[in-house]
């Protein structure tokens, strides 16, 4: 009798694993993700890091001397039924000091920005920001989640969601967050 329910326990345990959410997630309160379908895997052109995307989105590369990125998009919803995604790697250091702090302060009067939510958390180990602001950009409103990620000594990462207009914008930042953490760093 023990046995059988040996094999009930554990897949209940793996279960309750499965739908554990991120620390990310919970810090933006995100209770459910929607299940987007991420058929294909998409690698930056310096091929240091990748992410699961669509095959019916529309991604693009973008590298340089300083950093390498992937953007993409639902481009089958309107802007305003969906979001943009950009991950990048970039060489240098990114400590999070005071002077980042007040960096991040200046950008946001910069771009006439309102703060709605940041914090630090932990992401595979390493030290991460998040920074959730709200504003206006070409006569439309719009929210953005940046994250930062001090992934080295000598790189670090940021991705960044943009989401337009006033409906749904919790479920769609929080949709994000499934790309987000398909992000593997090579």
């Amino acid at each position: 009798m023990k046995i059988i329910y040996i094999p009930i326990i554990l897949s209940c345990l793996l279960c309750i694993s499965c739908h554990k959410k991120s620390e990310l997630a919970q810090l933006l309160d995100c209770d459910v993700l929607e299940n987007t379908v991420l058929n294909k895997e998409s690698t930056d052109f310096n091929k240091t890091f990748s992410i699961l995307t669509s095959k019916h989105w529309k991604t693009n590369l973008y590298y340089d001397n300083f950093q390498s990125s992937i953007m993409t998009a639902d481009t089958t919803k309107s802007l305003s039924k969906t979001f943009i995604f950009e991950a990048a790697l970039y060489h240098g250091d990114l400590s999070f000091t005071e002077k980042f702090n007040a960096s991040i302060k200046v950008k946001l009067v910069e771009k006439k920005l309102e703060l709605v939510q940041e914090n630090y958390f932990n992401w595979q180990e390493k030290p991460a920001y998040y920074i959730l602001v709200k504003g206006m950009k070409n006569k439309r409103n719009y929210q953005e989640l940046t994250i930062y990620i001090n992934h080295s000594s000598h790189a670090y990462l940021k991705a960044q969601t943009q989401v337009y207009g006033d409906i749904n914008i919790q479920e769609r930042l929080c949709s994000s967050l499934q790309l987000f953490n398909t992000l593997k760093i090579k």
